[in-house]
């Protein structure tokens, strides 16, 4: 494996062999490598990996008292970084730059960093540190469009810049523990699936961030917020319950035409309402069969009222019947 391009300083730190404590957190993000790092005032759990040119890497932290630990970074880069549990922010900060950042807890925030040493600060309590670095393509044509108010961190990226940068974090809740939970689902199967399912995940977890952080700049327009409102009410409804989910229902509760509505989405996402629905029945009917429930059951469920319809529908989606997919997900995993 290649070395990571940033790395955990360990001065005054001693390893400690794995214990029961790893394996749980090994489920977060299956697939990497990790290791425990241990001393009177800090216990360090880090998992990372590497596909192609994206780097995924967790970090669960408890501390007794208060700690500053620090991370070389080994060339410029900007990372998606989440901070998902723990009470007390974390205090980002830069050696020889008079300015800090503080991250919130169960927020998100994009950030560029320098080739430097960046610190982080951490009160009595534990931590988890969920982050991504994002290749420079991703963000642009090629990769995921749209994210121009970026500019400043792409900027500073390419000009290798000195001082690191910050977006205005954003809330990170429910959905984007969502995502989390599907992407290290998608990462557990075993071979490793194509590198285009992650870069998807990565994608829904860009665009929701992109989404959060206009919401609290104020820049989402009426129809972008639209756009928005709809794909929220698509995903409840599809989570929460057993009806069929139409576009037009969701169309009338927002009092716009649906037309107009799938016009402003695909402005907005560069896809159809129907993909975006169509995705997300498929995700929910994937993780029932998962389960091994009975593809009746899942029909059902997934608001189908025949399980031929069903079946046409989920093979067109992912070229695979509802049995045979259920058949590969269900019974390696039953073999382990």
């Amino acid at each position: 494996m290649q070395t990571a391009s940033f790395k955990l300083i360990e001065a005054e730190m001693d390893f400690v062999s794995k214990s029961a404590l790893t394996k749980s957190f090994q489920q977060r993000l299956p697939g990497s490598r990790s290791r425990l790092l241990c001393n009177p005032q800090i216990t360090i759990f880090e998992e990372y990996l590497e596909t192609g040119n994206l780097e995924s890497y967790c970090y669960q932290v408890e501390v007794s008292s208060p700690i500053t630990i620090r991370f070389e970074i080994c060339s410029p880069q900007t990372h998606l970084l989440y901070h998902l549990t723990g009470r007390a922010p974390i205090h980002y900060s830069q050696p020889q730059v008079n300015a800090e950042f503080i991250f919130r807890p169960q927020h998100g925030a994009f950030f560029y960093a320098p080739e430097t040493i960046i610190a982080l600060k951490f009160e009595p309590g534990k931590y988890h540190i969920q982050g991504f670095t994002l290749p420079l393509d991703l963000l642009q044509i090629g990769g995921v469009p749209g994210f121009e108010y970026l500019s400043s961190l792409i900027a500073a990226h390419k000009g290798r810049l000195a001082q690191y940068r910050v977006s205005l974090d954003f809330d990170a809740m429910e959905q984007t523990r969502q995502l989390f939970t599907e992407l290290s689902k998608e990462l557990s199967k075993k071979p490793l699936i194509p590198k285009s399912v992650i870069l998807r995940k990565i994608q829904d977890l860009l665009l929701l961030s992109k989404n959060k952080m206009l919401k609290a700049q104020g820049l989402l327009s009426h129809q972008d917020h639209l756009a928005l409102q709809a794909r929220e009410l698509i995903s409840k409804r599809i989570a929460e319950t057993e009806d069929r989910v139409l576009i037009r229902d969701v169309a009338a509760i927002l009092h716009i035409e649906k037309d107009q509505l799938n016009k402003y989405h695909k402005q907005r996402y560069g896809e159809t309402l129907s993909q975006f629905l169509n995705r997300a029945l498929t995700d929910k009917a994937k993780r029932l069969l998962e389960r091994g429930l009975p593809v009746q059951i899942v029909s059902d469920r997934c608001g189908f009222g025949q399980i031929s319809s069903f079946t046409r529908f989920f093979k067109n989606e992912i070229g695979l019947s509802p049995k045979t997919f259920q058949q590969l997900a269900v019974i390696p995993k039953n073999r382990r």
